[in-house]
């Protein structure tokens, strides 16, 4: 999608009225650092071959990782990531790679982040396997963040069967952090959809153990949704548990935004 609009600085106009002359060809990477010329750019690719998109693409190699974190170069890269054949992607995925730490680093960036969520969607499973690997080596981290908890959301979305259920055993694992956090909880809701019949149960199973942490769950703007999943997952004894955790906490559900939505159902249930 276009770049939005933003406030031109002096160095942005007098680049911008140098641009109009510069072809996009060979000066891809540096017009796209720019408002003006990162929507040159992308109207090239949109208009281009898929030869020419690649040969665009291209002029970014090296400088990948700077891109995703531009806050225009990332629009023309995800741009790339949606129309390009993905094999022609590999070295966005092998720059992320290049040093310990950074890819996960880049998911939590405002704008690096959505490219990393991109390219998990986009790749195959094997081509982007390793860096499934490193993200899920700092699933819970990232699944509390504002920014990287959406690359742990494709990995339970879009990654393979084995991916999803070691990122559902992290989540069970430290459930009760997860569910308090404004960013976890909206994993722990992904989680309860996606995530195969036994670690949904995991999850549900570790969330009630924990003290507080339903209620808590139960009043967040995504977590409100996964409790009342959970009430499904769990059988006839655990059910009746949990109703109890929320009957004494109705108070507390009534006085929030969310958590009235859980108490709805509590009521409703008890008609």
């Amino acid at each position: 999608s276009p770049s939005p609009a933003s406030t031109k600085s002096p160095s942005d106009t007098s680049s911008t009225s140098s641009q109009g002359e510069i072809p996009v060809p060979g000066n891809a990477w540096l017009l796209a650092q720019s408002a003006a010329g990162t929507r040159r750019v992308q109207e090239a690719v949109e208009e281009a071959s898929e030869e020419g998109r690649i040969a665009l693409l291209e002029e970014f190699r090296g400088h990948g990782v700077k891109a995703m974190r531009d806050p225009h170069a990332n629009h023309v890269l995800q741009q790339c990531v949606r129309l390009v054949e993905p094999m022609a992607l590999q070295f966005l995925v092998d720059e992320l790679l290049e040093r310990e730490g950074l890819a996960a680093n880049v998911a939590r960036h405002r704008y690096g982040g959505r490219v990393v969520q991109q390219l998990l969607k986009r790749c195959g499973a094997e081509q982007v396997s390793e860096l499934a690997e490193v993200l899920m080596q700092e699933a819970t981290n990232l699944a509390c963040h504002s920014f990287g908890n959406f690359s742990v959301q494709n990995l339970l979305t879009s990654g393979t069967q084995e991916q999803r259920r070691r990122v559902a055993r992290a989540i069970a694992k430290d459930a009760g952090s997860l569910c308090r956090s404004r960013a976890g909880d909206g994993v722990v809701a992904v989680a309860m959809e996606h995530a195969e019949p036994e670690d949904r149960l995991l999850i549900a199973h570790a969330i009630l153990a924990e003290p507080g942490t339903l209620v808590e769950l139960a009043q967040g703007r995504h977590g409100h949704g996964a409790a009342l999943r959970l009430l499904q997952v769990l059988d006839a004894h655990e059910s009746l548990q949990a109703h109890m955790i929320l009957a004494e906490a109705i108070g507390t559900l009534r006085a929030s935004r969310y958590g009235r939505i859980v108490a709805r159902h509590m009521e409703e249930s008890m008609k």
